[in-house]
């Protein structure tokens, strides 16, 4: 058995792309287009509205591990846990409107928008986990392996604090800094648990069949719509947890040459659908903010490998 620890500190300089980027796109809401700005943190409309210069991002972590084999089993298992915290994580903000500010209006104009999002130090966060591994090898006889691996993450992502300039506070404007399809995006808009349970048969020289079942836990709908104003329930908000499974067998046809049969995907899983009132009058049936899995469903290939010695 072994051990393992460390600490860590670190930073990463905001990135010319958050600093400088500017844009105008067009945003539907309830049917109705909206021009919204992307406007540089060094921009006129970041100072009017009090958005504060971007500087350097820093964190905190630490993990610590453990790895111990079983020879009678032929089996190892490895776990850590870890920790990382953010300070002034650099987020992208909500839109914030002209406010009254004949200014910012007429700058608006200039972008032809009618909003404007900046990227800043918005919020600090903590991600919590575990990693865990267990693999195994059976030895039939002289021809025939079986390699059998599981591996699933648990993950947490929180925010701890948000990082409000005084200005935009003091405006009342704070849940348009940070609201709430920002602090779910970060939070719960991806699985917190994931994991893979695979099975590898190897036959001889020639042959070897590969088996692996994925699971992929629970997101959350990452909106600023509410249960009470939307006629949602909260279920309306979730989308469950589904498991994938891929199947392929490989034959080698020479020393250099191997043909592999299989497909992704097999039962031809999608994730969830949304609700109609997240699919901008239908033209998207999954959600566009929570991630869970692919949507292309099943996907069947034949390849040909060659190796050059």
């Amino acid at each position: 058995m072994s051990t393992r620890g460390n600490i860590q500190s670190g930073f990463r300089a905001p990135s010319l792309h958050q600093i400088h980027y500017n844009s105008t796109s067009t945003i539907f809401v309830d049917s109705t287009p909206n021009e919204v700005g992307t406007f540089s943190n060094t921009s006129r409309v970041a100072r009017i509205l009090g958005i504060d210069p971007l500087k350097e991002e820093t964190s905190l972590g630490g993990s610590v591990g453990i790895t111990a084999k079983i020879p009678s089993l032929n089996t190892k298992v490895t776990i850590d846990g870890y920790m990382i915290k953010i300070d002034d994580r650099v987020v992208y903000t909500g839109s914030f409107g002209d406010n009254g500010n004949s200014e910012l209006a007429n700058l608006f104009a200039q972008a032809n928008a009618t909003s404007a999002a900046f990227f800043a130090n918005a919020v600090d966060t903590k991600t919590s986990g575990i990693d865990i591994v267990v693999d195994n090898k059976i030895n039939i006889n002289d021809d025939i392996s079986f390699t059998n691996t599981l591996a699933f993450t648990f993950s947490k992502t929180d925010i701890e604090s948000i990082n409000i300039p005084s200005a935009i506070s003091n405006a009342g404007l704070s849940e348009t800094y940070f609201d709430k399809t920002s602090r779910t995006y970060i939070e719960s808009a991806v699985p917190r648990t994931k994991g893979n349970l695979s099975h590898n048969l190897k036959i001889g020289d020639k042959w070897n069949f590969y088996l692996r079942n994925s699971y992929f836990g629970e997101v959350t709908e990452a909106t600023n719509l509410n249960v009470s104003d939307s006629g949602l329930t909260e279920n309306d908000f979730d989308f469950g947890a589904k498991i994938i499974t891929d199947l392929s067998a490989g034959y080698n046809i020479s020393e250099v040459a191997k043909l592999t049969i299989g497909t992704n995907n097999l039962f031809d899983i999608y994730p969830d659908q949304a609700a109609m009132a997240f699919r901008s009058s239908g033209r998207f049936i999954w959600s566009r903010r929570s991630q869970q899995f692919g949507t292309n469903g099943r996907y069947i290939f034949a390849r040909l490998n060659f190796t050059l010695k």
